[in-house]
């Protein structure tokens, strides 16, 4: 770069890296339309189009002091001037040299040389040469160089080209520096417009993105002075109310007074009447004035976000143009064929998340054609198209959400073999892979390390792949569901935000906090009464729409303490899908408003079910929960039976307390375990003599008693227990191994409630008569 030097070096770099980068995706998309065939006024679109974006291209290199990619830009423009020119259509093969040569020169952008000293290699020498060949003369033939000397390709010949009209150019005019492209064109049509707009330079202003996303953070901080207005605004509205509620409470004890009144006293009533009624009206003028204020702010608000946000919009196609010339690059190196073909690349999204998502989109297109797709022969056989198919749809399925679908045509997902490897790996059981179904199955290739691949290639076979897919969806608060039909091809969903920041948010409250759940992962809210849950073997579970759900509280999955749910009935969010589906209690529904996204900061970078924190009206700082995560827990706990479901059916009432009487240690500890892990506080006994002393010290709430013990059997333990004033109502199960009908009689003469055999023995049998006798 010679003459320029330290920041002014640095700056011009910036910018020539975001011009590049553009052109060449211009470039690209221009190649890859030659390469698949075009009309005729078409065709002289794309290859004008192409002149002037390297025309461009090599003024800018020449700007910035990047000598080779000039000399490159020269050479490539000379020969679409040739094309220009004579009017010529390039075969296929051509097109195919002419793509390397884009990837040559995509090669030394990346270098970023800034030197004529600069080592080219071989490959870039001979393609500049070539092309200046081919420039000065069209009909030269010339032979492939390097090891291949027997193979000759002919890199330009007259039966290469068709004639489609001559163009107003010469060729000297084309081949020099100081030329500028030709002002007259052929109109475009309505694709290339497109694409040639937004990279335009007349009628915009290149920023540097980092610039206007400060701006736009900057922006989205208003969002929290909007809601602490709103809230402001609530509090005035409940002082009014308050205020008419002690008037009407004034007026009303003054008028039972007023017979006893004296001339001093109704005159002080009089005051204080007309004090109130003037101290209401100025509460109701600014009651309106505060209203009339939130709302001017929250329009105002919203439009500067909402044209901030557009600005930071972009739609889905700036990230697809750069993929089919990816996917014929890496099927033509693998021997297979593939295209790709896409819907939706309007839909718009955050620049940053498709930045974002570039990686893990490659990954799976990668794994695509490494080991999805088959080879064209394998296809024929299959009575499939020889040509292998990758596909991108994207729906805007809400305000807040945008869905891609991905998917390929090839074998799928090959489940036994993903097993035995899940089994080799350590990552399963032998026994309990058996059990799985098959979505259970397919979730295996998110975790790190799972390939099906045989072996590892310079494309795929780590299996990193699916792993990154997952946590760079997540970090951005999507989802992830895959699908695979049995040799039908591969498909992944993925339900990502609209915008990295401001979403959507819901505002619950439990343990006594305030939490942030996103609106987009949560499909359902409900409020579920006390006697919708089911509670089998002390795990609690919903129904919703007819499918039964997990039900977990937020308190336990966040491990914030139990607290009595007072309310007959109580909120519940429906999060993750299918399978992974889960109800989350809450202890309040706040409500829904705009939230703004903070990160935790680098010590904090991944925190388990939680994505960062944001700022309610209020003032409070309250965690952004993590949807994936909090699915994944909260099925973790409920599977292990580590859920307080007494926090949900007993309510405001105390835990109930079973006294179990019972000589064998193992039937007593038997009996224990099953109560305590359906949410009772049990008491043990050795005897029917230490069940007595025990009922006699504290009453229980239940007795659950064996009949055959030492010092006291069960029979007359019952007995004496119905002859105690203050037990006489005690609820009393015999369970025993004596099956008889003269044993089940002494049971019922002795005043016991329930009768319950050890050979027929069955815990929810057990659970269902407790719960039925105490309430």
């Amino acid at each position: 770069m010679g003459m320029i030097d330290g920041d002014l070096k640095q700056r011009l770099l910036a910018a020539f890296r975001g011009e590049s980068t553009d052109r060449m995706r211009v470039l690209s998309n221009d190649f890859m339309r030659l390469e698949k065939g075009c009309g005729k006024e078409d065709l002289s679109a794309v290859i004008e189009s192409s002149y002037r974006e390297l025309h461009s291209l090599k003024g800018a290199a020449r700007a910035v002091g990047l000598g080779m990619v000039e000399e490159f830009c020269q050479a490539f423009e000379s020969f679409f001037a040739v094309l220009k020119k004579d009017g010529l259509v390039p075969s296929d093969r051509i097109c195919s040299i002419m793509l390397g040569w884009l990837d040559l020169l995509e090669d030394m952008l990346r270098e970023e040389d800034d030197s004529r000293d600069f080592k080219v290699s071989p490959q870039v020498q001979v393609a500049i040469s070539r092309m200046k060949e081919l420039a000065e003369s069209p009909q030269q033939i010339e032979a492939e160089g390097g090891e291949q000397d027997s193979d000759k390709v002919t890199l330009l010949e007259k039966k290469d080209f068709e004639v489609f009209g001559k163009a107003d150019c010469t060729d000297a005019e084309s081949s020099t520096d100081d030329t500028k492209p030709e002002e007259s064109v052929e109109p475009l049509d309505q694709q290339r417009q497109d694409i040639t707009t937004s990279s335009s330079m007349g009628d915009s202003v290149r920023v540097s993105s980092s610039f206007l996303t400060g701006l736009l953070l900057q922006t989205e901080e208003l969002i929290s002075s909007r809601n602490s207005q709103r809230s402001r605004v609530q509090d005035i509205s409940e002082m009014d109310a308050l205020l008419r509620e002690f008037k009407l409470f004034f007026n009303d004890s003054q008028d039972k007074r007023i017979d006893s009144f004296s001339e001093e006293d109704a005159k002080l009533n009089a005051l204080m009447d007309k004090k109130l009624d003037e101290f209401s009206r100025r509460f109701n003028a600014l009651e309106l004035s505060a209203r009339r204020a939130e709302r001017d702010l929250t329009l105002k608000i919203d439009s500067l976000l909402g044209d901030f946000k557009d600005s930071m919009l972009l739609p889905f196609s700036s990230l697809l143009d750069v993929f089919p010339r990816m996917v014929r690059t890496l099927s033509m190196e693998q021997g297979k064929e593939c295209r790709m073909e896409s819907s939706g690349e309007n839909v718009r999204i955050d620049r940053r998340i498709l930045e974002m998502l570039h990686d893990p989109l490659m990954h799976m297109m990668r794994n695509s054609i490494d080991h999805g797709i088959e080879n064209s022969e394998d296809r024929k056989a299959a009575d499939k198209d020889p040509v292998g198919r990758i596909f991108f749809s994207i729906t805007q399925t809400d305000r807040d959400v945008v869905k891609i679908v991905y998917g390929d045509d090839g074998r799928g997902i090959d489940l036994e073999r993903l097993k035995a490897v899940a089994v080799s790996q350590g990552l399963i059981s032998a026994d309990d892979v058996k059990k799985i179904d098959r979505r259970a199955a397919l979730d295996l290739v998110f975790v790190s390390g799972m390939s099906t691949s045989e072996i590892i290639t310079d494309i795929s076979g780590r299996g990193l792949g699916m792993a990154i897919v997952r946590d760079k969806v997540e970090s951005l608060g999507g989802s992830v569901v895959l699908a695979s039909p049995a040799g039908k091809g591969f498909r992944v969903i993925l339900n990502i935000p609209v915008a990295l920041t401001s979403f959507r948010g819901i505002v619950v409250g439990a343990g006594g906090k305030n939490f942030v759940f996103p609106k987009s992962g949560v499909r359902k809210v409900m409020l579920v009464r006390q006697d919708d849950i089911v509670n089998t073997g002390g795990k609690e579970t919903v129904f919703v729409l007819g499918r039964p759900h997990p039900l977990v509280g937020l308190s336990d999955i966040l491990e914030l303490g139990s607290q009595n749910n007072q309310s007959k009935s109580f909120p519940v969010l429906i999060v993750g899908k299918a399978s992974k589906a889960v109800a989350i209690s809450v202890d309040e529904l706040s409500g829904e408003q705009d939230v703004m996204a903070k990160s935790m900061g680098p010590l904090l970078k991944r925190v388990r079910n939680v994505s960062g924190f944001s700022m309610l009206g209020s003032g409070e700082l309250v965690p952004i929960l993590h949807t994936p995560d909090m699915a994944r827990t909260a099925l973790g706990m409920h599977a292990a039976g580590k859920v307080r479901s007494v926090v949900h059916r007993q309510g405001v009432k105390e835990r109930k307390t079973v006294l179990v009487a019972e000589d064998s240690i193992t039937s007593r500890m038997l009996l224990k375990n099953v109560l305590e892990a359906a949410g009772y506080n049990v008491i043990t006994a050795v005897n029917g003599l230490d069940a007595l002393q025990k009922i006699e010290a504290s009453l229980p709430d239940v007795l659950v008693s064996d009949v055959e013990m030492p010092q006291m059997d069960g029979f007359t333990l019952t007995a004496k227990v119905r002859k105690m004033d203050n037990s006489a109502s005690l609820p009393i199960i015999l369970v025993t191994s004596l099956g008889s009908a003269e044993d089940r009689e002494r049971g019922v003469d002795a005043g016991a409630d329930a009768y319950i055999i050890k050979s027929n023995f069955d815990q929810g049998n057990l659970l269902e008569v407790i719960g039925r006798l105490v309430g």
